[in-house]
């Protein structure tokens, strides 16, 4: 069947607040994103510290969104280091979706992150009246009105073309807004290279693309879609109707296959070298937040990933994953599989960065299936969701691990947000 048998029609708005929290850091100071050179960024963590955002000005200049503090240049004149305040940055945010509230109902409203949010405008047309440009014009400067954020907007037929607007094109045009349909898509998306510039492609993706051959999006939409799938999966045909434009989610409509929410991880840059045993307290802290999340989801996991990123002065570390026997919210069950990676690679060197992930996820079953020779979980199922309900009400700090109480462990972190002090 060819690729226009699967499009829809939608008026989809995908909008994004520009350089988010540095333009919030102008507000609070009375400054204009577009003229100040404001960063954002931990100075107190020493000069490796990385810089979270830097302001409008400073990227039509050509500043990175992202670099370390002894990366920066030498001739920047007046630059400002604004401590990051992530409480405020979560407020300004909610009080931004109550923009989007004032013109979608939530069920058509999807946050994506922090700053950047796709509304579906379809069910309002005889409503309104007016076209998603207008709307967006108007959604724009409300945010800017309520604000002091300025923000940009793509339009497009699904998500993902409002997404690929947002990226190649209304980022880069004075008003903020830019539209792609579908017969935009030969013209301003198959020329796209390096693939990673494409939205849901990343390095390792890119590379084993090239590996066929495959360069720019026009060529990965080309290749025989039945060979894609051979390679890649399910992802291959994700990949070759992304090429084509196609996207056929809808907000307001859930997955038929399971949830929006492919994984569930935590991440930290440890504020020194750590080797065993004390990388275990981190590693169980690490599992423990991934299980309480998976629980408020009511997910569990069939796959775990454990990235350890060895001290500067060695470089390298490793990356794997493990399935388990069944899917799982169980802290043992997650922890026994990390541990398992751990032994299985770790190479004795000093530790900086660790990351622990939970993949592949399904609904929670309704009941569960043992062995003859296995011990229930349930009552460790039971205990944990009685701690996950207790931190929710009561906050993180609430009830904690023992082990939690050292020095650079979860009770230094559970005042942070988003790795920062509030």
């Amino acid at each position: 069947m060819e690729p226009k048998a699967y499009r829809i029609h939608r008026d989809i708005l995908c909008i994004d607040l520009k350089s988010f929290y540095a333009s919030v850091e102008c507000v609070r100071r009375g400054l204009d994103p577009f003229s100040t050179p404001l960063i954002v960024a931990d100075e107190s963590r020493g000069s490796g510290s990385i810089v979270l955002a830097v302001s409008p000005y400073l990227k039509q200049r050509g500043l990175p969104s992202r670099l370390r503090l002894y990366e920066l240049p030498d001739d920047i004149e007046g630059l400002i280091v604004a401590p990051p305040r992530m409480r405020d940055y979560l407020k300004v945010s909610r009080d931004i979706v109550d923009v989007y509230l004032d013109t979608v109902a939530p069920e058509d409203l999807h946050v994506y992150s922090i700053d950047e949010a796709f509304l579906d405008l379809t069910p309002y047309r005889s409503y309104y009246r007016r076209s998603p440009w207008v709307l967006a014009e108007e959604i724009l400067d409300e945010i800017r009105r309520r604000s002091g954020v300025p923000a940009a907007c793509g339009i497009g037929e699904n998500l993902l073309l409002s997404k690929l607007a947002l990226d190649l094109k209304s980022k880069h045009r004075a008003e903020g807004i830019a539209e792609m349909r579908y017969e935009d898509v030969p013209q301003d998306l198959w020329p796209l290279q390096p693939l990673r510039e494409m939205w849901g492609i990343g390095a390792r993706l890119e590379r084993r693309l090239n590996q066929l051959n495959l360069y720019r999006v026009g060529d990965v939409a080309a290749f025989d879609r039945s060979k894609l799938r051979r390679h890649f999966g399910i992802i291959g045909d994700e990949l070759y109707f992304h090429a084509h434009g196609i996207d056929q989610s809808i907000i307001s409509e859930p997955l038929p296959t399971g949830p929006s929410q492919r994984s569930v991880g935590v991440g930290q840059t440890l504020f020194s070298d750590h080797e065993p045993p004390e990388i275990f307290t981190v590693l169980l802290e690490m599992v423990d937040e991934v299980a309480e999340r998976l629980r408020f989801l009511r997910r569990e996991a069939r796959t775990v990933h454990l990235h350890i990123g060895y001290s500067a002065a060695y470089g390298g570390g490793f990356s794997r994953q493990s399935s388990l026997a069944w899917p799982t919210d169980s802290e043992q069950s997650l922890m026994d599989s990390i541990l398992g990676l751990f032994e299985r690679f770790y190479e004795g060197l000093p530790i900086r960065r660790v990351s622990v992930r939970a993949t592949n996820l399904a609904r929670r079953r309704p009941f569960e299936q043992l062995s003859l020779f296995e011990r229930s979980r349930r009552r460790e199922q039971s205990l944990m969701r009685t701690i996950s309900s207790l931190r929710e009400r009561f906050g993180r700090k609430s009830v904690m691990r023992l082990s939690s109480y050292l020095e650079g462990t979860a009770y230094d972190r559970a005042e942070l947000v988003g790795g920062h002090r509030g």
